[in-house]
């Protein structure tokens, strides 16, 4: 008798595109898992504490609606705001060389941070956390799936991975059939980041700081954003340029994170001591795709195996959610 598959659809990464896609599929009455190999939800949409009462994105800090044409994805987006799982934001950004320049700008995030909206998006899922899966085979119509020590994590009639390009195209260029042979390990960025405090108001016009200076890629105000702590207090989170990043030889992202400190400081005259709260070092996936590939997702319908992610559809959030979408809109019509 052939086996029984765990779950009908076994997601590999539980990032923007994973916790979506996984959502979807849940709404639609298909049975799933996701299975991470970090200690939570969110991918690159991280976290981290740094108190007792607060937390902060030391990922993708909020994330713009103005490019998204999809009107499914429009009316998802409407739900989670009316739910509270997604705030508006209404800030102030400007530019390292033009400060008093300001510019109005709406984006999206969410309280604490982006990371509880992807624990909404999947809180009705079965959820494997800290196991990377390395290896898949198909046997009887149904895939395996194996973690570094060859244990079977589960099986499923059919997998999606929602990776970065570097780990979700190693694992199906094993697969035989596969016909997306294509590799983007030479196209992964570094980054750096860290979250900075200031004990008293630096008294900036702006919440947010993105262009004009070849080392911070960005700087956001993370104490402004709606829900959080408005004391006296200034938390910062400043993110590296990817080249300012490849000159640094794999500095550890401690001494980063004081160079980058003494540099925002710098730049925008600030007298007042800084402390560091948190630091951490990206591989920020980017990927050329081939020519012939127009969709945004990958799909074998003969092997029942693809991948969706941001990679494949512009890059993103909202990238990854159209990729998401798509290739939920492919499995289930056909």
């Amino acid at each position: 008798m052939t086996p029984t598959p765990n779950v009908d659809i076994a997601i590999i990464g539980a990032g923007t595109a994973g916790c979506f896609l996984a959502n979807q599929l849940d709404e639609a009455g298909v049975s799933c898992r996701l299975i991470e190999k970090s200690r939570g939800l969110g991918g690159r949409c991280s976290r981290r504490r740094i108190d007792h009462n607060e937390s902060i994105d030391l990922g993708a800090s909020s994330f713009s609606v103005d490019t998204m044409k999809n009107p499914q994805l429009q009316r998802k987006l409407t739900q989670w705001l009316e739910d509270g799982h997604l705030q508006s934001w209404q800030h102030r950004t400007s530019r390292f060389d033009d400060l008093d320049q300001t510019n109005s700008t709406q984006t999206l995030c969410a309280s604490p941070s982006l990371n509880r909206w992807h624990k909404e998006m999947a809180k009705h899922i079965q959820v494997s956390i800290g196991h990377e899966i390395h290896a898949l085979t198909k046997t009887d119509n149904y895939w395996s799936l194996f973690d570094e020590y060859e244990q079977l994590i589960t099986s499923a009639n059919r997998v999606v991975i929602t990776t970065p390009p570097e780990q979700a195209l190693k694992l199906v260029n094993g697969v035989r059939g596969f016909s997306y042979c294509q590799t983007g390990s030479d196209n992964s960025l570094p980054q750096y980041v860290c979250a900075i405090e200031f004990s008293t108001p630096l008294g900036l016009k702006t919440e947010a700081i993105e262009g004009g200076d070849s080392t911070l890629l960005q700087a956001v105000r993370e104490t402004s954003k709606p829900q959080k702590d408005q004391s006296a207090r200034e938390v910062w989170t400043l993110h590296s340029t990817y080249d300012w990043a490849q000159k640094q030889s794999g500095r550890a992202h401690e001494e980063a994170a004081i160079a980058l400190k003494n540099h925002f400081c710098e730049r925008l005259n600030i007298n007042t001591q800084a402390s560091i709260l948190t630091s951490h070092y990206w591989r920020l996936a980017k990927h050329h795709m081939p020519q012939s590939q127009h969709k945004k997702y990958i799909w074998e319908e003969d092997l029942q195996i693809g991948c969706c992610g941001d990679w494949l559809a512009g890059g993103d959030i909202v990238g990854a959610l159209d990729s998401s979408l798509a290739l939920f809109e492919a499995i289930t019509q056909k």
